[in-house]
């Protein structure tokens, strides 16, 4: 179960079946594997050894796909970036995991003076993105012409247990963590979820969400494994997806609910062939039923799949599958688009109490997971990873039910999380950030429901007597310290908040405030 074996496997078989199709870039599996085996090739020359880290910070890109494979193929561990974190971000992330050598798009090199000041353990800077130049960096594309082409292979001191990928999610205690996937973890995930969405060498899947996201990033196992076609979209706009639907002819994609809104209101909707589009699979966030509803009607004979998951399963937990996408039926067929779906194969999912002990069916508790692709732990961050790997079993920090089918259903989260626009937003790491403004005595910051982002990060401020603070001041004081998506959308000034005996702000009763009158506490 090492990630490269998939690829060596087709790169054999079907040398000449189309692999990636990005714009004008067009390759074959055995092109494919060629310039996987010069990248790793590269990365050798230039120092690099297993367990070195290397970061990506870059959009959509066929690179990207030959970075996971080639970084691993090494037995390097790759630290995919989300883009959107802010510069202060990015330099915990790259300190916090010893990143070695960072790729970067074109799009970020206004950050590289900032990065290069505060982060002296970088030894290498690559920049990916075409025949561009920068007389400051590397280049991808001339690393891959200089290098010797050799049949592609991985280290043989690499074991499935070894770390591949380092991907951060928020923290609760305002960090974000490193969450460590093996080898085992990623490609565990395929054969976990595979079978269930059908993928095959005829499969061709749209890369649209982010790639440094896992869900998109297992794709490019997963794809590849199966022998299917990458097509690849820089970043996400409608047009961009529709268009790509039309011209590659796109069997299969992922999308976050926000996105898919996004898609069924734009006014040119109509105007793009996307009949080859087969299934979608959506996640990340909760699926509003009413836009369930329209996307079925909108996409005739279209099969929609959910995935209900985190990192730390590499991502996959449950799936509603497309059997059980049914409009206007029973109930029972109509309550079931609210569930998060049934386990995946492999993969034993639990509900229980706060003793460890199962739940009855429809009685509420957290969700915990154990399996092949569950995570190895955190990057050095041992009493973390004890909290919630115990006794085998991941503690999702998620509480839900099953019903008397075993259909789970999420109905709230244990864990201090947000999903906005389906990015993981962790409440502490926002407080924090406000509580630094001179004028801020308290702050509790909570998830309301919101029609476009699914959730909003909303912050519930007590100020200094005397202080003229506005809204618009606390919000333009976080956008300079944190990712766009994490900056709160509405701030509300109280005069106290309430606590309880203990003295403890109750975040609680603040957040059911906003989702009094509501089924369940996720959106």
């Amino acid at each position: 179960m090492i990630l490269t074996t998939g690829l060596m496997r087709n790169a054999k078989v079907m040398p000449e079946k189309e692999a990636i199709v990005d714009g004008e870039h067009r390759f074959t599996y055995a092109e494919f594997a060629s310039r996987v085996a010069k990248l790793k090739e590269a990365l050798t020359q230039a120092g690099v050894q297993k367990g070195d880290r290397i970061a990506v910070l870059m959009l959509n890109d066929f690179r990207y796909i030959e970075l996971m494979f080639g970084v691993t193929a090494l037995g390097a561990i790759l630290v995919p970036l989300n883009y959107r974190l802010s510069p202060e971000e990015l330099v915990y992330v790259l300190n916090d995991s010893g990143a070695k050598a960072l790729f970067v798009h074109r799009e970020f090199l206004k950050t590289l003076p900032y990065l290069k000041e505060n982060l002296p353990s970088l030894t290498h800077y690559v920049l990916a993105d075409g025949d561009l130049t920068h007389e400051e960096l590397d280049s991808y594309e001339a690393w891959i012409t200089q290098a010797i082409d050799t049949p592609l292979s991985y280290s043989p001191d690499i074991h499935e247990s070894d770390v591949a990928g380092l991907f951060y999610t928020g923290g609760t205690t305002g960090r974000s963590k490193g969450v460590m996937l093996t080898h085992r973890n990623m490609v565990s995930n395929f054969y976990h979820t595979g079978v269930l969405t059908g993928l095959n060498r005829n499969s061709r899947y749209l890369h649209v969400a982010p790639m440094f996201h896992l869900a998109d990033g297992a794709s490019m196992v997963s794809i590849t494994i199966v022998g299917g076609t990458h097509c690849v979209v820089r970043s996400f706009t409608t047009k961009a997806f529709m268009q790509a639907i039309d011209q590659y002819k796109v069997t299969s994609t992922l999308l976050v609910p926000t996105m898919l809104n996004m898609v069924m209101n734009d006014p040119d909707f109509k105007k793009y062939d996307v009949s080859s589009l087969e299934r979608v699979t959506y996640g990340a966030a909760p699926m509003p039923v009413a836009l369930l509803k329209r996307v079925i009607m909108e996409f005739p004979g279209i099969q929609l799949v959910q995935g209900y998951g985190m990192t730390e399963a590499s991502p996959s937990l449950t799936q509603l599958t497309a059997e059980y996408h049914v409009v206007g039926g029973t109930e029972k067929e109509e309550r079931r688009l609210l569930s998060a779906g049934k386990q995946v194969l492999g993969v034993e999912v639990r509900v229980v109490d706060e003793e460890g002990n199962d739940v009855q069916i429809g009685q509420v508790g957290e969700v915990i997971a154990r399996g092949d692709n569950i995570m190895k732990g955190y990057w050095n961050l041992p009493e973390e990873t004890s909290a919630v790997l115990k006794n085998g079993w991941y503690h999702t920090g998620d509480m839900g039910a099953f019903d008397d089918e075993y259909f789970l259903y999420i109905v709230d989260r244990k864990k201090d999380m947000i999903i906005s626009g389906g990015e993981n937003v962790y409440s502490p790491e926002v407080e924090n950030i406000l509580y630094q403004h001179p004028e801020v005595v308290e702050v509790a910051v909570v998830g309301a429901p919101d029609p476009k982002w699914g959730e909003a990060v909303v912050a519930v401020v007590v100020k200094t007597a005397g202080s003229t603070l506005t809204e618009q001041d606390l919000i333009d004081f976080t956008r300079e310290k944190l990712a766009h998506y994490k900056v709160p959308k509405r701030i509300s000034f109280v005069d106290e908040l309430p606590k309880s005996g203990a003295g403890k702000i109750l975040k609680r009763n603040i957040r059911d405030r906003y989702w009094e009158g509501m089924s369940r506490r996720v959106n």
